[in-house]
């Protein structure tokens, strides 16, 4: 629980604003009709920040912070505190989606109550003036890096920084010398082994993990379900990315057997799925349209899409989740990141996920607080795994148990998680998890 001091005189109509928010009764408007400050927990990492620069002389910096904990607001109060002297330094914001760019220069634009900041870089979108610039890294790498001076932003930041060490950042980042590099990610941790720290000497500068963020009330609590779905997936073809991805789909779509399952754990789990906002992430296209498909034919509103719907269509599908009007999207490697729908209350994660950055993505899209949501469900369908899939990764990301421990937690039924968190593996999902475990850290 987190509080503020309260001066009537200074926060009278701030007060009567959040109210009315809460209470559903605000109208919109272009920006707020007050300043945004930062939650305390916000004023910490800000604070964090600040003496990074001030007191070390460190203009690198990478902020980690559970999904769900505002990390672009973080980055638009920080950019705010730099633009002290009465300008706007130049800017340049990079993610590598639209919808991720369109949040963030609107996050940024409420924060400095300016309606008219920040330009779109990407789709075909360019710039007029250049000097505040919210690009996808897409329309970067078209850029020839000779003809963009390398401190032609004062400020760049990079989000969902645990993507750096793709090509494509990389040559950005080689490039560019801004005064001040900030990072932002909830997981800088790469299933491949490698580290972003070294971008930042190292170091990270303030960190909230999601252990920490729930023990501290600032998620919401989550309910894991580990269900065995029968599939065997030990002669998967495994390549460098993991299971090979059009194996899995010939697995699971068309599979109806799995479908009933889903169905029936789901309306065991979930109290009423015709009021629930959920998400499904899929492997493939076609399976999201085979999922949909399946779950309205068994009386559960569902919608599919991928990339490749086009961008009003996916806004549309969002907002009639909001509203209730569908209560399932499934889709395919879309909604892992950056997309705020604070109403989601439950996940449905329908593919391997061996990726324990992926996996918190994927989680954190339900775990933003908002009224009337009292916890997340997230059903997990666990199939007889590859040898070389590594459950340990997800458990341990999600519970901050040592690889030691992680093997008593499971044994124990998971007793030390934070307050209104539960995990449930059924009896076959906690024998695979633990034979998996034995296989893949040696355990006995």
């Amino acid at each position: 629980m987190q509080f503020e001091e309260y001066d009537p005189q200074r926060d009278a109509q701030r007060f009567d604003d959040a109210l009315d928010q809460g209470r559903g009764t605000a109208h919109p408007t272009p920006l707020p009709t007050f300043e945004l400050r930062p939650y305390p927990f916000q004023v910490e990492i800000l604070d964090k920040l600040r003496a990074e620069r001030e007191r070390h002389g460190r203009h690198k910096n990478l902020v980690v912070a559970a999904t769900g904990t505002g990390k672009t607001l973080i980055a638009a109060f920080d950019y705010r505190r730099l633009a002290q002297e009465g300008r706007w330094p130049r800017l340049l914001f990079v993610a590598h989606r639209k919808e991720i760019l369109t949040q963030s220069r609107d996050a940024f634009r409420a924060v400095l109550r300016d309606g008219a900041f920040g330009e779109l870089y990407v789709d075909g979108q360019k710039p007029d003036e250049g000097t505040h610039v919210f690009a996808s890294v897409q329309a970067l790498n078209r850029v020839d890096l000779d003809r963009l001076p390398q401190d032609g932003f004062d400020v760049v930041i990079v989000d969902e920084f645990h993507h750096a060490e793709a090509p494509t950042y990389r040559r950005l980042l080689e490039h560019l010398q801004p005064k001040e590099l900030l990072g932002l990610t909830a997981t800088p941790e790469r299933s491949d082994g490698e580290s972003v720290v070294k971008w930042f000497d190292g170091r990270i500068a303030a960190e909230l993990r999601l252990w920490e963020a729930l023990e501290r009330g600032f998620l919401s609590p989550f309910q894991y379900f580990g269900v065995h779905d029968g599939v065997d997936l030990k002669n998967v073809r495994w390549t460098r990315g993991g299971y090979d991805l059009a194996d899995l789909d010939k697995l699971y779509t068309g599979n109806d057997v799995r479908v009933s399952l889903i169905l029936k754990a789901l309306r065991d789990r979930v109290l009423d799925p015709g009021r629930m906002r959920a998400l499904g992430f899929c492997v493939s296209i076609a399976h999201a349209h085979y999922m949909a498909r399946r779950f309205n034919e068994g009386g559960i509103k569902a919608v599919a899409v991928s990339a490749d719907t086009p961008g009003d269509d996916r806004a549309d599908a969002l907002r009639k989740l909001r509203a209730r009007e569908i209560n399932v999207l499934f889709a395919v490697d879309l909604f892992n990141e950056g997309v705020d729908v604070p109403e989601i209350d439950t996940v449905l994660l329908l593919r391997p996920t061996e990726s324990a950055t992926v996996f918190l993505q994927q989680l954190g899209r339900g775990l933003r607080l908002v009224e009337g949501k009292d916890c997340l469900t997230a059903l997990d369908f666990i199939g007889q795994q590859h040898e070389r899939f590594r459950f340990d990764l997800r458990f341990r990301a999600l519970t901050g148990s040592s690889r030691a421990g992680l093997k008593r937690e499971i044994e124990q039924g998971f007793p030390y998680l934070p307050a209104g968190c539960s995990i449930q593996l059924d009896r076959v999902a906690t024998s695979v998890v633990l034979d998996n475990l034995r296989q893949a850290i040696g355990f006995r």
